[in-house]
């Protein structure tokens, strides 16, 4: 029964190979039909098992004529059924990979490079299975054999993860790219990119580029995909990227897909405001309005670590909860990266009313920055104001306080910075809020 179960495996992986010659000579003449694909997609999900038994059957393989193993005959048994079942289950898996690179948006060096590697593993260790028993095959050449397998499938390992995560995929959290200058920074190559090449690149880059589209340069942007162009400058409202970001996440067609990490609602709001203001190649950072949203956020992103030295011990806000307040006049960034801190910038004086401050509730525990600079901000809002209980800089220049209502921030322990240039707040006023908070530095005048 042994021996009969062994003849037909032997069958089938010799069938295997011979089917693998096939797709690799006819393969640009021949489409994998429907039903099929389903089969190709299993690639990923069974690779694992064949390679870890090969990885063990080569180092078994290695030390196969050291004197010690001459006689063992359970050990030459075991080796030779590991060693068959791996290289079955490879050449199953080699099928499977042929089957899916024949879907769309598989092309590039790493998949030549993933192929072939791939298709020496099954052929390698199919003649190594097949000579293992011949008088000539001696440790020298199971030694060449089992290091040029595992040489193989270390390499066809490097690529698959390339094609399925992107490039630098394991690296990437320890080389983050160089800190640039805010006064040096590029709309779109120091803050527009950098979101693409985290969130978009693993689907959609030279190597993998699913629906023909490739997002690694500005060309490709502009050029879009199989469904048209990417975004319309200066219309995100009927910008296919950003119809895609928002569907559900479980929609097909939503983007990032829901097994990858998705744009946080700062990365939406960037990409929307930069579609918004005609998707500029060339403009700096420092080019846009010193209150433009897109600046704010890009100067939060781009700000120093150290503005993260302070640990606080909440929370951090919910996205979706931060995404829903976000607006071209309530923009709302984190204080540093990986912080739950939260800065709020609001302006525009002809549509600002109190319920703006009121809405923000949900988020009250992560502000530690306020900014109402010139907005008609009255004495009675900063009752709301006070709810803020870890509001640490607030800026009222510019506004329409008469000072009356600073009492009502005495109640914020942790305000350290208070900023009144061009208020009507008297000094008197002044006095009694700093005697209520001795460590907090209020700067104003006329």
């Amino acid at each position: 029964m042994r021996f009969a179960v062994r003849g037909l495996a032997e069958n089938i992986l010799f069938a295997l190979n011979i089917f693998i010659v096939f797709l690799l000579l006819f393969g640009d003449k021949i489409s994998v039909p429907i039903w099929l694909q389903p089969l190709g997609r299993m690639h990923p999900m069974i690779l694992h098992f064949p390679i870890v038994l090969l990885m063990l059957a080569m180092l078994l393989e290695f030390f196969r004529f050291k004197q010690v193993y001459n006689g063992e005959k359970l050990y030459q048994r075991f080796t030779t059924g590991l060693l068959l079942t791996g290289v079955l289950l490879s050449a199953v898996t080699v099928v499977m990979g042929l089957f899916l690179s024949k879907e769309e948006g598989y092309a590039g060096d790493a998949l030549w490079w993933h192929k072939w590697t791939g298709v020496t593993v099954v052929f390698v260790s199919s003649a190594i299975y097949w000579s293992r028993n011949k008088t000539w095959y001696k440790a020298p050449l199971a030694k060449a054999g089992a290091v040029m397998t595992t040489f193989c499938l270390i390499v066809a390992g490097h690529y698959g993860a390339t094609l399925t995560h992107g490039d630098n995929y394991v690296l990437e959290p320890v080389t983050s790219a160089k800190q640039v200058p805010v006064d040096q920074a590029i709309v779109f190559e120091d803050v527009v990119m950098p979101i693409f090449s985290e969130k978009c690149l693993g689907c959609h880059n030279l190597d993998k580029a699913k629906g023909s589209l490739i997002m690694d340069n500005a060309r490709s942007l502009l050029k879009g995909g199989k469904t048209g162009k990417l975004f319309v400058a200066g219309k995100p409202e009927i910008s296919l990227l950003l119809e895609r970001v928002h569907l559900p996440v479980e929609d097909k067609k939503h983007m990032p897909p829901k097994n990858k990490t998705q744009l946080t609602s700062e990365e939406t709001t960037i990409l929307r405001l930069w579609i918004k203001g005609n998707a500029e190649l060339k403009k700096k950072v420092v080019d846009l309005p010193q209150n433009d949203s897109l600046r704010m956020l890009a100067t939060a992103l781009l700000g120093p670590e150290k503005a993260a030295e302070e640990k606080f011990d909440f929370a951090a806000a919910d996205d979706a909860a931060i995404a829903k307040l976000n607006n071209d006049y309530r923009v709302i960034t984190s204080l540093a990266k990986n912080s739950p801190a939260l800065v709020v910038n609001l302006y525009n004086k002809s549509i600002y009313n109190a319920k703006q401050l009121e809405e923000l509730d949900p988020v009250k525990k992560q502000i530690v920055s306020l900014n109402l600079n010139n907005l008609p901000v009255k004495d009675e809002d900063l009752k709301i104001i006070a709810k803020f209980g870890n509001l640490r800089t607030l800026h009222l220049n510019s506004t329409d306080i008469t000072g009356a209502g600073l009492k009502h921030l005495s109640q914020l322990k942790n305000l350290k910075e208070l900023t009144l240039w061009k208020t009507k707040a008297n000094q008197a006023e002044i006095k009694v809020l700093s005697a209520a908070n001795g460590d907090l530095k209020i700067i104003g005048g006329i």
